[in-house]
């Protein structure tokens, strides 16, 4: 199949996009993030420079634990005629960003995907889940991690001539450390007093907020995302350039309307001369309902789409002409809100998981698609515990810990039930399926006020804290070492990344514990703990691990394609991002 006009059908898309809000921040099957990024799973590739987009198995366990992805050669033209250049690829993703500023916005999965095509990061991930060096030369540590030395590659500009120096790299740091957000997260990494300084042109040193044997890891995520410092200095003057940001990445901001389409045009000046780009360009279609994403795939009105509800991954694993990759790596949880009445109290949070059904939403939901979970990392990770187990379907417990608490807590309740507000972004078809199956499982012991807002403010009350109970879907960092803010009780404050608000002082020492040692072992170890520390103060109720899919029709060449400067392959499929530099229509 080769590229054609579209235009009556992206019409047709259109007016889809203009009855539903872009939304990405906080929900279960195909909703997105808050702040932050980066990501477990393995992969593994097919060494045909001109390959189909990866295929997994098909069974439901495979699939589940994001690993052993294989080559789809399906029904692509003769691959000896190796890869074509030209054609503009029209890719589908979930919702759009308010702005494209990495500086200063949360970038859930859609804006990682499109920043992955605009910006280069300082590190990137490889297939093998390692952090290796991508705009730097070197990065390395002194002897106890608490200052690393980063050396950038000589010759780099972005795309309106400005040189990548250390003058560049400090400029973005600093203005990520402005943003309330992102200096939130980020802010912790860096030495209070001393955070960066200048070596010379191309060498700079960051000072660790104590030892960080991760700090590189960080930058092959937006804190990564490096932009000219020129536009910086415009955008001081005009806030609508936060839509039109400039990088140094493979391909160029061409035109961005939001919430209908942003185009992107290749970089014929980019400084990865060992790297090809096929493609004249991308335009990044975001559509909030996943059926209309898939939809456009199967018609051949879009290239490639993401998804991650089951109905969507099934009709993908249906149709054997498109190739797909599957990864599961974020966690799909409810977050309850530690931080006010009633879910300040431990006996309700208990009370919560006993009574959610797990067993009907494994069923209803779920659909053998993907697996329970009961902790933050799916069974093929590393980092998984298999002891640590969640108590539900306990409808005794929930009932006996609600009757003590009402009676003792009588302003929180009503007719011997606690008083909450269930929150989650939409509309979304799935997440009100979410609802209702919780809901079930609740109402003999919750009176629920179900609250559905669109995405930026759903973001916004959970950051604020303005939440009760929230669905959630985030986690699946590649090292779980990248995370521990999200745990942290340093982190809980009128703006909270501990989005539970759930303080830990015996977590914090084991948080400090890991980040000071590079010892394998012993961070398996001390993760163990932490993992029971957050399950046993009912920190979240973790629900399953959320299967980012990677769809692809037998155009699309090359997906998985993109390259280390070491010559390894990057890691694919990541949170449903993509480097799409590698691919090639044909």
């Amino acid at each position: 199949m080769t590229l054609s006009s579209r235009a009556r059908r992206l019409l047709a898309i259109f007016f889809v996009l203009a009855l539903v809000a872009s939304a990405c921040g906080g929900g279960s099957s195909d909703d997105g993030d808050s702040a932050g990024s980066g990501d477990s799973g393995s992969s593994e590739s097919s060494d045909s420079g001109d390959s189909e987009v990866e295929e997994t198995d098909t069974g439901a366990d495979a699939t589940a634990d994001g690993s052993d992805l294989q080559t789809d050669e399906g029904d692509a033209d003769d691959p000896a005629l190796g890869p074509v250049s030209g054609g503009i690829l029209q890719y589908g993703f979930e919702s759009d960003p308010a702005d494209l500023n990495p500086a200063n916005s949360p970038f859930a999965p859609g804006a990682d995907l499109m920043g992955a095509a605009i910006f280069d990061t300082i590190t990137v991930f490889d297939e093998n889940e390692q952090w290796v060096n991508n705009l730097s030369e070197s990065f390395t540590p002194n002897d106890d991690f608490s200052s690393w030395t980063l050396t950038l590659h000589e010759g780099i500009n972005f795309h309106d001539g400005t040189p990548l120096n250390a003058d560049a790299v400090i400029r973005n740091l600093q203005e990520q450390q402005k943003s309330p957000l992102l200096g939130l997260f980020y802010g912790p990494l860096f030495s209070p007093d001393n955070p960066f300084e200048k070596v010379d042109d191309l060498t700079l040193t960051i000072n660790a907020n104590g030892s960080n044997s991760l700090l590189p890891a960080y930058f092959s995520s937006q804190l990564g995302m490096m932009a000219s410092p020129s536009w910086f200095d415009a955008l001081a003057n005009d806030p609508s350039l936060g839509q039109m940001p400039i990088g140094s990445g493979p391909f160029k901001l061409e035109s961005r309307t939001q919430d209908q389409v942003t185009k992107v045009v290749r970089n014929d000046d980019w400084w990865r001369t060992d790297q090809e780009i096929y493609l004249d360009g991308v335009d990044f279609f975001p559509m909030q309902q996943p059926a209309t994403r898939t939809d456009g795939l199967t018609t051949g009105d879009l290239d490639v789409v993401h998804v991650t509800d089951v109905q969507s991954i099934q009709t993908l694993r249906d149709d054997d002409t498109i190739g797909r990759v599957e990864r599961a790596d974020e966690d799909f949880f409810l977050i309850f809100n530690a931080g006010k009445a009633p879910f300040d109290d431990l006996r309700v949070r208990e009370a919560a998981t006993a009574a959610f059904p797990r067993a009907i939403y494994t069923d209803f939901i779920q659909q053998g698609i993907s697996q329970p979970s009961e902790s933050l990392f799916p069974p093929s990770s590393e980092w998984h515990d298999a002891s640590i187990v969640q108590n539900t379907d306990d409808p005794d417990t929930a009932g006996a810990l609600i009757t003590e608490y009402c009676a003792e807590v009588p302003e929180s309740c009503t007719d011997g039930k606690v008083n909450i507000e269930y929150q989650n972004n939409g509309p979304d078809l799935v997440l009100d399926e979410i609802h209702s199956v919780i809901s079930d499982g609740w109402s003999p012991y919750f009176n629920i006020t179900h609250q559905v807002v669109p995405q930026d403010d759903h973001i916004n009350e959970v950051l604020f804290g303005l939440y009760d109970v929230a669905t959630w879907r985030y986690h699946g960092f590649l090292d779980p070492g990248l995370e521990e803010f999200f745990f942290s009780c340093s982190t809980i404050g009128a703006i909270s990344l501990n989005f539970a608000r759930n303080c830990s002082p015996e977590r914090d020492a084991l948080l400090e514990a890991q980040r000071v040692t590079d010892d394998p072992a012993e961070r398996q170890s001390i993760w163990r703990e932490i993992q029971q520390d957050l399950n046993d103060s009912r920190h979240y109720l973790v629900i399953s691990p959320t299967i980012w899919t990677t769809g692809a029709n037998d155009n699309v060449n090359g997906l998985c394609d993109a390259q280390t400067i070491n010559g390894d392959r990057v890691i694919c499929g990541l949170r449903g991002v993509n480097h799409v530099h590698s691919t090639w229509l044909g």
